[in-house]
């Protein structure tokens, strides 16, 4: 699965790139100019794009087949409503990449099967994480922007408009401020202008776009992946008329995940992207989250950098993350529109298996501590969880909507 790399030892040998600030004009507004203005009402959240109605919120349940069958089997009281998976978009013949989407791979994160899943969920909306990321590999997103994987592109938009009337969310080069993906803002931004003009010349309808920072909390020393910067997200931004959703990864609403103090809180991270969203009249997808380091079958919580558990009781695990998580999502109703989250065991996958206390990055931990995010694992757990999400009155309950 081309998902997401938590490649600590590399992230360090990445070129910094400047970033180019905006200047302020020198004229002066006059007291009267000041006096005459008026302040342009905000406009409400957008209502198409597949924005679901009112205020009610879109759940995914991801982020590849096996996770996505266990869940349909183990947790028949929630009707599907959407699912998430992920391809790549990263050869200029179609025939050798967007792995996943014709038939099965297993990159030792489950596999990731399109046509298993949308069979088992044959009404389900489609969130897709299509990556093109760069780090040790060919320059994909400049290969994008300059028309080598156009054949490609066309070849998948085709393939995507065919499911139609399913609705399809596009995270183009998901988490695109992301140290481990390694991508540029100039080439990014020509990457998501080239898909997105793609979609709309061939008339694909059912695809909507989804622009998705991590709201990662440090950069590792990298200004071009700061989001504390006032120009960050403005600095990656492919523009109003290309964008429909905004999205943003929550693995986290507060540093109790964190064995150190990063340079930014997680709720001043989201808060930048919500703030961002609004400005722009944009519906937010969280379109990824999970408790990280948190263990549901074995009742414990840990730190993401390292795995040294902490027995836990189940409502004390879902006060540390699940009652913030929701919480923010109410708190935001306006603005949340989906919600994307990943019900897997995480170190049942060789790829996110974590041994006990070796660091991330280090053999044995490769990526992180993920642990184990399955809400049936814990029957308390589960209740809880069901009693949030199936209330119709604050989530949607079908795709056709």
């Amino acid at each position: 699965m081309e998902i997401k790399y938590f490649t600590y030892t590399t992230l360090f040998s990445f070129s910094l790139l400047a970033i180019v600030g905006c200047s302020r004009g020198s004229d002066a507004i006059s007291a009267d100019h000041l006096q005459a203005a008026t302040v342009k009402p905000v406009p409400l959240i957008m209502s198409n794009n597949f924005t679901p109605e009112g205020d009610k919120t879109l759940l995914f349940i991801g982020q590849d087949s096996d996770t996505i069958s266990d869940y349909i089997n183990s947790v028949p009281e929630d009707n599907i409503e959407a699912v998430t998976l992920y391809t790549g978009l990263k050869n200029a013949d179609p025939h050798k990449t967007l792995k996943g989407l014709f038939k099965n791979v297993n990159y030792g994160a489950g596999n990731n099967n399109f046509p298993l899943t949308l069979a088992e969920s044959p009404d389900a909306a489609l969130a897709i994480g299509l990556a093109f990321d760069n780090c040790n590999q060919d320059n994909h997103e400049g290969n994008i922007a300059n028309g080598s994987y156009d054949q490609t592109i066309k070849y998948m938009i085709e393939h995507l408009k065919s499911l139609a009337p399913r609705k399809v969310f596009l995270r183009i080069g998901y988490e695109f401020d992301g140290p481990w993906n390694c991508y540029s803002p100039q080439n990014y931004i020509a990457s998501f202008k080239k898909i997105a003009k793609a979609i709309k010349d061939q008339g694909a309808s059912n695809i909507t776009t989804v622009w998705q920072s991590a709201a990662w909390l440090d950069s590792w020393g990298n200004p071009l992946y700061d989001i504390r910067k006032d120009t960050h997200l403005d600095n990656w931004y492919p523009g109003d008329g290309v964008v429909d959703w905004v999205g943003m990864s929550v693995f986290f609403r507060t540093l109790s995940q964190w064995n150190y103090v990063p340079p930014i809180t997680p709720e001043k991270s989201q808060k930048k992207i919500l703030d961002f969203a609004k400005a722009h009249n944009k519906p937010v997808m969280i379109a990824e989250s999970a408790p990280m380091g948190i263990r549901i079958g074995e009742l414990t919580a840990g730190y993401i950098q390292i795995n040294q558990p902490i027995a836990k009781t189940p409502d004390q695990i879902w006060q540390t993350w699940y009652q913030p998580y929701f919480d923010f999502i109410d708190t935001n109703k306006d603005v949340i529109r989906a919600v994307a989250y990943i019900n897997t065991h995480w170190e049942s996958q060789s790829m996110w298996q974590c041994q006990p206390d070796i660091p991330a990055g280090q053999p044995g931990c490769s990526q992180a501590n993920w642990g184990d995010s399955r809400i049936q694992a814990n029957e308390e757990i589960k209740a809880r969880w069901l009693k949030q999400i199936n209330n119709s009155e604050r989530w949607i309950q079908t795709s056709q909507y």
